[in-house]
């Protein structure tokens, strides 16, 4: 028995990191509706305005959409139905996945075909730690 539950472990963690296996991020990824969380503190630099429309940050559509990758190194958009930012990105040799964009850093982790995408944002009046799970189109 001790034999069958190790090589259902193995084959659950060869099947979860399969999508990061080949190593292609390429692609359009959307978030998962209702998969947010996290915690902020203070005055939030996020969302976007719209004429004189401030748009929170829970009304955003986003998306990251990787368009270019070079071996484990990665350039990306990361946009809502507003605006993108610049993004780069390395897969680490673990599977999970660094990245930075103008203010702020994510740290990912594919689980399946999900993309456990957090990203964390500090300065004197801001802060932030949240998730989103992501699933490529």
């Amino acid at each position: 028995m001790k034999k069958f539950n190790f090589t259902l472990i193995v084959g659950i963690l060869l099947i979860s990191g399969s999508a990061l296996a080949d190593g292609n991020l390429v692609g359009k990824w959307v978030e998962v509706e209702g998969s947010r969380h996290g915690a902020k503190a203070g005055t939030t630099p996020h969302g976007a305005h719209v004429g004189d429309r401030y748009v929170a940050e829970s009304e955003l559509i986003l998306t990251l959409t990787v368009e270019k990758q070079e071996n484990r190194s990665f350039h990306a958009q990361w946009c809502s139905q507003y605006k993108c930012e610049d993004v780069v990105g390395v897969i680490r040799r673990d599977g999970t996945l660094l990245m930075a964009d103008e203010d702020g850093t994510y740290t990912g982790t594919l689980l399946g075909d999900t993309l456990e995408l957090c990203y964390t944002q500090a300065s004197p009046a801001f802060r932030l730690a949240a998730c989103r799970d992501m699933v490529k189109q």
